[in-house]
């Protein structure tokens, strides 16, 4: 078996047992059968958390879209990953299998398109920096300075046709995602407080 499908069958292994554990928690933090978590108090804390680090994975591609200088913000990378993991287990937290509105459904299932369409595109990343570790070696041995080497890693990251086709499906799935949150949260205060 390669790496990638070792790695694969990691990582859908984790997001069953993250989706089951977080499913497990909101059971068993509703008080009642008639009264869903994300109905109380904690469950809307909860809510909030999420949304929280969700907006939190919004840095990196602010961050990385005008960035003055031409590298990586590697920082902000890891954020958007583990915030991309961990606000979207809160939110199912806070939602848990309760399927009784449309629009939070369909927020739901959005978000959920939007965290495998973004372990995808981390799948594609690790291949493509297979590539890119590749040709700053023989950018090294060519003698660039480490300013020049990032700049055209890149410009050569930002030519990958496969990462381009990623982003024409992940940004639209994101784009729904936060309209359908927004309705979500606009109708959650309006009709029901905080």
């Amino acid at each position: 078996m390669s790496l990638l499908a070792r790695r694969t069958l990691i990582v859908a292994g984790l997001t069953i047992a993250a989706v089951a554990v977080a499913l497990g928690i909101e059971y068993v933090l509703s008080p009642r059968s008639d009264q869903p978590l994300g109905h109380t108090q904690t469950g809307h804390a909860i809510g909030w958390a999420g949304l929280l680090l969700i907006l939190l994975v919004f840095a990196y591609p602010i961050r990385k879209r005008f960035a003055k200088d031409r590298r990586w913000p590697k920082g902000w990378f890891q954020v958007h990953k583990a915030f991309g993991i961990l606000g979207p287990i809160l939110i199912l937290i806070h939602s848990g299998a309760h399927f009784h509105a449309l629009v939070p459904v369909l927020a739901m299932v959005a978000m959920g398109l939007v965290v495998v369409s973004g372990i995808a595109g981390q799948v594609l990343h690790y291949l493509a920096l297979r590539t890119l570790n590749e040709q700053q070696r023989e950018l090294a041995h060519q003698g660039l300075s480490e300013a020049e080497i990032q700049s055209r890693l890149h410009d050569l990251a930002g030519q990958e046709k496969t990462f381009r086709v990623w982003q024409c499906i992940h940004a639209p799935l994101t784009a729904t995602f936060v309209v359908l949150m927004l309705l979500h949260i606009g109708g959650a205060l309006y009709f029901g407080g905080l």
